[in-house]
């Protein structure tokens, strides 16, 4: 068998990752993969990162978490840092300070949504240019009713830190010690193969790739599936062939039979693959592409769940100290019920 150009994780690490060992159930984990991907998205954008520079900084950051527990590292400290050595290896470099206060702000943003009421819903708009339906992206820039997005930001106030501030040095400490720590825990293996490309040439091999919304769509579900660990789990031709498959299920298209022989792939390991996304877009309450004949059901009841964990995930991911609480706190009310 042919060495993988890139490593993706073993068995024994997707069974039982670094965080599930430190007793981080694995809803919570994928929760907080999520959301540390969707800070490294929104970061991104807001500093015109080209995606490639987005999407290798989010498989860098779930290959970390395969070797490394959130117990022992911070969400967002393992997210910048990503990004900002992802802007190093793909050659669109962005200045410190400037990638330092974007993410002040996502937080200071992200602290604002919390101290709102538990009952008051957040808009669900999934329109932007990553259609990542967050409503920490939304809210900010989305194309969602003008007068809730007003209603929600009301009250949010940020001021950009000055050149000699404290929080400035202490961000910079952060990120030089948690590159350092990304690169020696994945022994400087950086490489980063994405499936962009061979889903644009197994489109042209399927006489697809001129069919309406089609490949947008494959690029829209190959960008949401950068929210889960299926980068550093499948080869970028798998990926690939998932979003083809699952593309033309959610446009009614049919696909020759045993096509995914063609491109040497596993029909077990792509329907997975859509599978997962699929929960993505459920859990998270992500709208399907534009142009899908699907979308996940809704009711109040799942709303409140959604926005339960999106609070629960935002909290968590502040610092491996509210990980630990969390896991503390959980560990100690299960033993007081026994």
């Amino acid at each position: 068998m042919s060495r993988q150009p890139h490593p993706l994780a073993t068995l024994a690490q997707i069974v039982s990752t670094p965080s599930a060992q430190d007793g981080i159930p694995r809803e919570v984990e994928d929760d907080l993969r999520v959301a540390g991907c969707m800070l490294i998205q929104e970061a991104g954008i807001m500093l015109g990162l080209p995606q490639s520079t987005m999407a290798t900084a989010q498989v860098i950051y779930h290959r970390f978490f395969f070797v490394s527990s959130m117990h022992s590292f911070g969400v967002n400290d393992i997210s910048i840092s990503s990004l900002y050595l992802s802007s190093k290896l793909n050659e669109t470099p962005v200045r410190l300070r400037d990638l330092i206060n974007t993410y002040i702000f996502l937080t200071a943003r992200i602290k604002h949504l919390l101290s709102l009421p538990a009952d008051q819903p957040f808009p669900t708009d999934a329109a932007g240019p990553s259609r990542l339906g967050a409503v920490g992206y939304n809210g900010a820039g989305g194309s969602g009713k003008g007068k809730e997005r007003d209603t929600l930001w009301d009250g949010f106030m940020f001021e950009v830190p000055g050149f000699h501030d404290e929080v400035f040095w202490d961000w910079k400490d952060v990120i030089v010690a948690s590159e350092m720590q990304i690169l020696k825990r994945l022994g400087f293996n950086m490489q980063v193969d994405l499936p962009y490309s061979h889903v644009i040439n197994y489109l042209k091999i399927l006489d697809l790739v001129f069919e309406e919304d089609v490949a947008q769509m494959c690029w829209s579900i190959l960008n949401d599936a950068l929210l889960t660990p299926l980068y550093a789990i499948h080869p970028p031709h798998t990926l690939a062939c998932a979003s083809i498959l699952l593309t033309t299920r959610l446009l009614r298209i049919p696909l020759p039979s045993n096509w995914h022989i063609l491109f040497d792939v596993d029909y077990d390991d792509i329907w997975s693959c859509c599978g997962t996304v699929m929960r993505l877009w459920e859990d998270w309450g992500l709208a399907p592409p534009r142009g899908a004949m699907w979308s996940p059901p809704e009711s109040a009841d799942a709303r409140r769940a959604r926005e339960n964990r999106w609070r629960r995930a935002w909290i968590l991911s502040q610092g491996k100290k509210a990980v630990r609480r969390w896991v503390e706190e959980r560990d100690k009310g299960e033993g007081d019920g026994e």
